[in-house]
């Protein structure tokens, strides 16, 4: 599942803002520009363009993310980013707050390939194209959660000891595919740690079609994440339940139960 490995290299991207890929110069480059709608969240701390060679990314070190922060007082912005030649299966926008640390719903930018069945918009740097370029759209309205969910979570018995992760996360509506997880993604909290655990789940004002818990064992292929419960429609158990959260609204008693008999531990 797209979302798990991601949700783990997001969990510490921004403590590796470093990350070493050789002393020489590198031959190429990429040029962002970048369209900014709307006003920064009081909290932002920065806006930081990421370049995968791999996606979904298999480790911290295959990432090139730029060091400093893209201005973010500007509704334009111009950025550079020197790179190998290779193929290049992604490129976005990561936001960083300054309350909380980021996570894979603070992915402020994805271009996506529409004629390549929505996936990334990938791109190459060569001896004969040595320079690309792209334009990424930025709506702040994204990041800016001025609403809330809280609810329980029950789990039917004590975490199991191999647990390496558990999450809850809204979507605006229910992933039917790989790229759905990222895309439709309006919030998610991977703390989860205890039973039965209280949430808070900050996220924009709208609608949420599908929330739900995960969990992922320790040493296990990172696309091994379970789906251990989803919030119930009250009137349809079988179906998920729709909500619908106003501006600067906390909706309350958001409750769901997680079975572990989904993550055969």
């Amino acid at each position: 599942m797209l979302i798990i490995l991601l949700v783990l290299i997001s969990a510490s991207i921004f403590y590796y803002c470093d990350i070493d890929h050789g002393l020489a110069p590198l031959p190429g480059k990429l040029v962002a520009t970048v369209y900014f709608r709307g006003t920064p969240p009081d909290n932002t701390e920065g806006i930081y363009l990421v370049v995968m060679p791999k996606f979904p990314p298999h480790a911290i070190n295959e990432l090139y993310m730029s060091p400093n922060s893209l201005p973010i007082d500007k509704d334009t912005v111009v950025t550079e980013m020197d790179l190998p030649f290779d193929h290049y299966e992604a490129v976005s926008l990561w936001w960083y707050s300054t309350e909380t640390k980021s996570n894979l719903a603070d992915i402020l930018a994805l271009p996506l390939d529409a004629g390549n069945y929505l996936l990334p918009l990938s791109f190459d740097i060569t001896e004969e194209n040595p320079v690309d370029t792209v334009e990424l759209f930025a709506n702040w309205g994204r990041v800016d959660r001025d609403a809330a969910i809280e609810g329980t979570i029950y789990f039917n018995g004590p975490f199991p000891e191999n647990t390496l992760a558990t999450a809850v996360a809204a979507y605006k509506y229910k992933p039917e595919e790989n790229v759905h997880y990222l895309v439709w993604l309006k919030s998610i909290d991977f703390s989860i740690d205890s039973n039965p655990y209280h949430y808070r789940l900050p996220l924009r004002h709208g609608n949420v079609d599908y929330l739900a818990v995960f969990w992922l064992p320790e040493k296990a292929n990172l696309t091994d994440f379970r789906t251990l419960g989803f919030y119930q429609d009250p009137n349809n158990p079988e179906q998920p339940g729709k909500i619908s959260i106003g501006d600067n609204e906390t909706v309350s008693g958001i409750d769901i139960y997680a079975d572990w008999t989904a993550a055969n531990p």
